[in-house]
């Protein structure tokens, strides 16, 4: 079964406007435009209904996403009125701020549209089913983070303009991203994300920090936020966590090391072994240990370190050893190879 994202702006209201030739300061009722849909050509009636009718198959579910406002909540009505009629399963989002106000739409309401529209897909996709986006109606900028979306959940984008006779489909590229700055600097994604945060407070997270976090926060009213594009990057980033991951392997050292840790730094590690079994998160964030044939993740400012290989798409962590206690200093100074270990036990860590 599909979920069809539907992106929903006022072309309704304006077409039974134009049928109807009544002036713009007059608002229809509910049954109005009830009416109108169920009597006029879907190609005609609104830019919603134009696509959806290229797009929907019979057991399809219809996820419309509304602007806060009266015409955006008017013509969402209808309209999920209007399909519920023909059978169709649907249920209506709205994205908060996203309104006729630039200095909101442009603060709050873009990053509510990115968030919400990723939470969405994310939902959708952890139930199995196949997502596209209709990013037809509603506002211009919506297209962008529509195609933004598609391209990190790998799912279609579909839009058709007034002019075109056929929809156009705006396919995911075939590109692999790079998770590597959420794996390793989480906590400060999770705590920008937690809070409104001053603009002083952040920056003294960010204070050695990569430039290219900046490109994914904004900056408005003295605050410092998650940019559109940045709650869609970490809503993708949640999604991939939640992929079945490869099966990992600790030796015999490995849990001997992790047993003697405090609880605090189990978890560190924990998390760590969580997006290692993940192919996609680390593929950018691995480097080979110099002078040994094994791998070492992550990458980048962290106390911890994983040592290990792959072999028949399994993981054998040979090590973990941390920056702090001298113990990934001492691995340089034995030198390690894969041949060292054996007793591997499949990790199972504890709830």
């Amino acid at each position: 079964m599909r979920t069809v994202l539907t992106t929903v702006g006022t072309s309704l209201l304006t077409n039974f406007r134009r049928d109807r030739a009544i002036s713009g300061d007059q608002t229809p009722t509910l049954n109005d435009l009830r009416e109108y849909l169920a009597q006029t050509p879907a190609e005609r009636a609104s830019a919603e209904t134009n696509s959806l009718m290229r797009l929907l198959q019979e057991d399809d579910y219809l996820v419309f996403l509304r602007s806060e406002t009266p015409e955006g909540q008017l013509c969402t009505e209808a309209l999920q009125r209007h399909y519920q009629q023909l059978g169709y399963q649907c249920r209506v989002e709205e994205i908060p701020d996203l309104r006729y106000d630039a200095h909101q739409f442009k603060v709050r309401g873009l990053r509510a549209l990115a968030a919400t529209m990723a939470r969405v897909v994310r939902q959708q996709k952890q139930q199995h089913r196949q997502v596209i986006i209709n990013a037809t109606g509603g506002f211009k900028a919506e297209i962008a983070y529509a195609v933004l979306i598609g391209q990190l959940f790998e799912v279609p984008v579909y839009y058709i303009h007034e002019a075109f006779k056929d929809i156009i489909e705006i396919p995911p590229l075939p590109v692999g991203w790079d998770y590597s700055l959420l794996v390793n600097y989480e906590d400060f994604f999770d705590w920008i994300e937690a809070d409104l945060r001053s603009e002083s407070e952040a920056h003294s997270w960010l204070q050695g920090l990569p430039e290219a976090i900046k490109m994914l926060l904004s900056e408005e009213e003295g605050y410092v936020m998650l940019s559109p594009a940045g709650e869609a990057y970490l809503e993708a980033y949640r999604f991939e966590l939640s992929l079945p991951g490869q099966s990992v392997f600790l030796s015999r050292r490995a849990r001997d090391y992790y047993d003697s840790l405090t609880p605090d730094q189990q978890q560190a590690f924990r998390k760590l072994i969580e997006r290692l079994a993940r192919v996609r998160l680390h593929n950018n964030n691995i480097a080979q240990m110099r002078d040994s044939d094994l791998l070492i993740f992550p990458q980048g400012r962290r106390d911890e370190r994983i040592v290990f290989y792959m072999q028949d798409e399994q993981i054998y962590i040979c090590e973990l050893a941390r920056h702090s206690d001298k113990s990934y200093d001492c691995l340089y100074e034995r030198g390690v190879h894969r041949n060292d270990y054996d007793e591997f036990e499949l990790w199972s860590p504890e709830p």
